[in-house]
């Protein structure tokens, strides 16, 4: 009877020994350098935005917030390497709309958004254009889409790959139209340019700013745009919305995930860290000199529940549209 008394004694101190250090990890967060595993090349939107919120995190955090790219695959290779790291909030994925889109397209992906992240903040988001060549005879979307019901699944449009914010959108958009479009996927949206620049493809879609000096070169022309209203960037591009097609309303997010299991306290200092940031108007003249504004989703719960709204339509648009990976 000693003895089981003793052993159950042994187990309450060694459980509220356990519990007590964990608090006082969790309160003395962080003590080391933070990193942020980016999957994308440096430069690009998601690695531009990441590296302008480190900066202000790490001076929230009084902490170094370190970017490290781990590009290639869609971001397979960064969202893995994530999911399997310790959730301690010392190793965080940068991610875009893709990171809940290609498990649902690519089944050996390695992670199941839902259950191995968590989310910690909404970073920034910008709109895409619809584009065609310049010297292309389409004029308007109205135009696009009569071409493609009088010729259905002629008209091209090139995309990033299959899954991809140039992929999807379009499939929202031809799905509400009525239409067949053909399909050609690229090794990225730079890729593709040029055979829409040409006109050897009749249009894509991509984030408005990676079009800003082919515009003005005249090298292609914008026909829509997919924000709620129109851009102060590009006020006279229509927006999907007021021509009917609704659907096509899409930002491009990006933001901040943590691997399942985060300590709620952890969570919520760096969603603290981001609002700071967010808060910061260098950080937004930052993010506005590259075509990307802050939303309204500012706390990591609200995040989440945007991640699971977002998982959930892409989903059944993958499976309606029956997209499988290339």
């Amino acid at each position: 009877m000693h003895r089981r008394r003793l052993l159950q004694y042994l187990a309450t101190l060694t459980s509220s020994a356990a519990l007590f250090t964990a608090q006082a990890q969790e309160a003395a967060f962080p003590n080391k350098p933070i990193r942020i595993v980016v999957g994308s090349a440096p430069g690009a939107l998601l690695d531009a935005a990441s590296r302008a919120y480190a900066d202000r995190m790490s001076a929230y955090l009084k902490q170094p917030v370190v970017i490290e790219n781990m590009a290639g695959a869609s971001s397979i290779l960064a969202a893995r390497t994530v999911a399997k790291a310790a959730p301690d909030g010392y190793t965080l994925l940068a991610a875009a709309n893709t990171i809940v889109t290609i498990p649902h397209i690519n089944k050996k992906a390695g992670y199941i958004p839902a259950k191995d992240f968590t989310g910690v903040g909404d970073m920034a988001r910008s709109p895409s254009l619809l584009v065609v060549s310049g010297s292309s005879p389409i004029k308007s979307v109205a135009q696009l889409v009569a071409a493609a019901k009088k010729a259905p699944g002629d008209i091209t449009y090139a995309s990033g790959g299959q899954g991809t914010t140039s992929h999807l959108p379009v499939e929202l958009f031809a799905r509400q139209a009525g239409i067949t479009l053909a399909h050609v996927p690229y090794k990225g949206n730079a890729a593709a340019v040029p055979d829409v620049v040409s006109g050897r493809v009749a249009f894509m879609m991509g984030a408005a700013t990676s079009f800003i000096e082919l515009m003005k070169s005249g090298a292609v022309r914008p026909l829509a745009i997919s924000s709620e209203s129109r851009s102060p960037a590009f006020p006279d591009v229509p927006t999907f919305k007021e021509l009917g097609y609704s659907d096509a309303t899409f930002d491009i997010w990006v933001g901040l995930l943590a691997p399942a299991g985060l300590p709620k306290a952890i969570r919520a200092k760096l969603g603290d860290a981001m609002e700071a940031a967010r808060e910061n108007q260098g950080l937004r003249q930052r993010l506005q000199g590259m075509g990307q504004d802050i939303s309204n989703v500012r706390t990591p719960d609200q995040f989440d529940a945007f991640l699971r709204q977002e998982e959930d339509k892409y989903r059944r648009l993958i499976i309606e549209a029956k997209i499988q990976a290339e």
